[in-house]
């Protein structure tokens, strides 16, 4: 039988406060994940497309993003 090992209240607070987010290298923010939607329009034949990709934005590149 597999014995049940229950943490300390220690271990669970050290876990709560870890920073698990990813940081910029240049600019030291936070990371985030981002759906970036464009509408793009087809001329030839009058319909829209969405054209969807995940961007990571830090503040960096975030004016380049939010125009």
């Amino acid at each position: 039988m597999v014995k049940r090992v229950s943490r300390g209240f220690a271990e669970k607070a050290a876990k709560a406060l870890k920073d698990n987010k990813k940081h910029c290298a240049v600019c030291g923010e936070v990371i985030e994940l981002v759906k970036h939607v464009v509408t793009v329009t087809d001329p030839a034949t009058d319909s829209i497309r969405f054209r969807e990709k995940m961007v990571s934005i830090c503040g960096c590149n975030r004016n380049e993003i939010y125009k």
